[in-house]
């Protein structure tokens, strides 16, 4: 795939990341527990309570590198919970989300730094797409379990395996495809993702099958991406995808203007329809939608940063 997937997690930080003091404290009493089975049920509760609704105070968090920092210990702790407890669908979602999230922020970092540092920007592209992969599998791992055979069967039989799947499974999906293109994107010249894209975009396609809603329209705008970048795709169905994007997001997150930004108006030249698009971002009001002030902060970040790259993305610009 051509273009960059980085905007496709852009706008989807609903990351279920609680306070670490609870985690620990849970985790203190699980060290000290006798029996396995008392163990065992103790790390289901835990997981329970992890894997619930976003935290707030994560998702209005305005400092992007605050939450970056504090997250591989979230990471490690949930990988933890998950081999007492390997079947916990939940958990598997949390870590999944997780672990795209992160690979996201930096994968963004990388592409700031490039001007400055090109090899620790590509040493830190090339992990970032190794943590794509990771969330991508725990999500499979959720599929898994409610469908036994389900990542198989994914690569000899795509149809069979997406036909088993129903309504519950839509984050599992999502997060599953979102983490594979995700590794693409952080990692270009990988022929094995190359040849695997189409496995992701189908698992997302799946996704406005069974719920176009999800998350404010989050696999519209993965399309936005995925049909401007792959061969034989459509500019025309990628605007599609991003005016039902729009729609279903209700303004509440800005990211997905980038999406089109970058997907569609470098690759047709548009230098105009970027301008707008980089400005109608930078004119967010962060404080209009505080709980999204985090995603929408990271939009605006790179929209800042893709305005001072106008010479290189367009040949007409000044």
């Amino acid at each position: 795939m051509q273009h960059r997937t980085d905007s496709i997690t852009t706008t989807r930080l609903t990351t279920p990341l609680r306070p670490w003091l609870a985690i620990l404290a849970g985790l203190a009493l699980v060290c000290a527990l006798p029996a396995c089975s008392v163990k065992r049920i103790a790390v289901g509760s835990i997981s329970n309570a992890l894997s619930g609704d976003p935290s707030v105070s994560f998702t209005s968090e305005e400092d992007p590198e605050l939450v970056r920092d504090a997250m591989p210990f979230g990471l490690k702790t949930y990988e933890s919970l998950l081999e007492n407890n390997p079947e916990h669908r939940g958990m598997l979602l949390t870590t999944a989300q997780a672990f795209v999230v992160y690979a996201y922020l930096l994968q963004d970092e990388a592409d700031r730094m490039s001007d400055d540092d090109i090899v620790q920007a590509r040493a830190q592209r090339q992990r970032a797409s190794r943590l794509y992969l990771r969330g991508r599998d725990y999500a499979l791992r959720g599929l898994d379990v409610e469908h036994k055979g389900f990542s198989d069967l994914l690569r000899k039989d795509r149809k069979g395996a997406l036909a088993m799947t129903g309504e519950d499974d839509v984050p599992y999906l999502y997060w599953a495809g979102a983490g594979w293109a995700g590794a693409l994107g952080a990692k270009k010249g990988d022929l094995l993702l190359l040849v695997e894209m189409p496995i992701a975009g189908a698992l997302v396609q799946r996704v406005i099958e069974l719920d176009e809603t999800f998350d404010g329209g989050a696999a519209h705008e993965f399309m936005v991406s995925w049909e401007s970048g792959r061969p034989g795709g459509s500019m025309a169905v990628a605007r599609e995808h991003y005016t039902r994007a729009v729609e279903l997001g209700k303004g509440k997150r800005v990211g997905i203007h980038l999406t089109l930004a970058e997907s569609v108006s470098v690759p047709e030249q548009n230098l105009d329809e970027f301008k707008r698009l980089v400005d109608q971002v930078l004119s967010f009001d962060l404080n209009s939608e505080p709980e999204q002030r985090l995603a929408n902060t990271l939009a605006q970040r790179r929209a800042k940063w893709l305005s001072g790259r106008l010479g290189e993305l367009f040949l007409d610009a000044e």
